[in-house]
């Protein structure tokens, strides 16, 4: 069977430190952005986030000439990270901050 990705944006693969806040209790974690697309990422944390929380997610590009992900973004995956240890969030990207 072939698999076809319906996806309308390619996704960048990336491994690179995330910074996330929930906004309505103000926790902070630390994550690993896993991938990166226009509407969305994908996030791997330590602990579970409940599906449609809002968070903060801030994303420094260490370069001064592409500035750093700072957006507001849904939860809209959380599940037990295949790759490892942890959990991979599927984030939809709400708007850019």
């Amino acid at each position: 069977m072939i698999h076809e990705d319906k996806r309308r944006f390619m996704r960048m693969m990336v491994n690179t430190q995330a910074q996330l806040t929930v906004l309505s209790t103000g926790h902070k974690l630390q994550g690993t952005c896993h991938d990166l697309s226009a509407t969305g990422l994908s996030v791997i944390v330590e602990e579970p986030i409940e599906i449609n929380e809002m968070l903060d997610v801030f994303i420094d590009s260490h370069g001064g000439s592409i500035p750093p992900l700072n957006a507001h973004v849904k939860v809209i995956r959380c599940g037990s990270n295949t790759e490892g240890e942890g959990y991979m969030l599927g984030l939809e990207i709400v708007q850019f901050n």
